[in-house]
């Protein structure tokens, strides 16, 4: 099944940490899933389905066009490797999940795994706030956009509203904190 997304192959090398050689067949299917996590609730429904028309029909106006790549895309790129993390450590394989592990290097343990995590979560939610920022200081530019609140600025939102705050899914992909000492 081929999905609508917004970010394409060059965009996601470029807005994200993944490195330019790097077989992004791995971290396709997170893509739609990160948009539907991180972006489609900042955006709203309508401006979001707005941007995935434009996109396929490569149609994007300037003002759709510079949203993608000022806010949307750096969010993305980084939200998408946030959603592959445990995926790109880890593998399911026909003897249950494995880690990765190659001849010449060995996978980080669960105590680096957790700090990576931790340090990738942190720079999604600051392009977050980005993008949220972004969208509130040129709302009348996207008349789509809903902002019912999120934003905490000095706009049309609600100004009981405040950034950084976790997004409504977050505790159910945020890993559990355990002891991490184990070997």
């Amino acid at each position: 099944m081929i999905q609508n997304i917004l970010i394409n192959e060059k965009y996601l090398k470029e807005f994200s940490p993944i490195p330019l050689n790097y077989n992004l067949k791995e971290v396709q299917n997170y893509v739609k899933i990160a948009e539907q996590i991180w972006i489609e609730p900042i955006l709203g429904f309508n401006l979001y389905e707005e941007l995935l028309y434009q996109v396929k029909n490569n149609e994007v106006t300037e003002e759709n066009s510079t949203l993608l790549v000022e806010g949307v895309y750096p969010l993305l790129g980084y939200a998408v490797v946030l959603e592959a993390l445990p995926f790109i450590w880890s593998h399911v394989s026909e003897v249950g999940l494995t880690k990765g592990k190659s001849d010449n290097s060995d996978s980080l343990d669960l105590k680096d795994m957790t700090y990576v995590e931790a340090h990738i979560r942190r720079q999604v939610e600051v392009r977050k706030d980005f993008l949220l920022k972004f969208l509130c200081e040129h709302c009348k530019s996207y008349p789509l956009f809903e902002p019912s609140g999120r934003c905490g600025c000095e706009c049309e939102c609600d100004s009981s509203a405040k950034l950084n705050k976790p997004n409504p899914l977050w505790q159910i992909y945020t890993t559990l904190k355990r002891c991490t000492d184990l070997k």
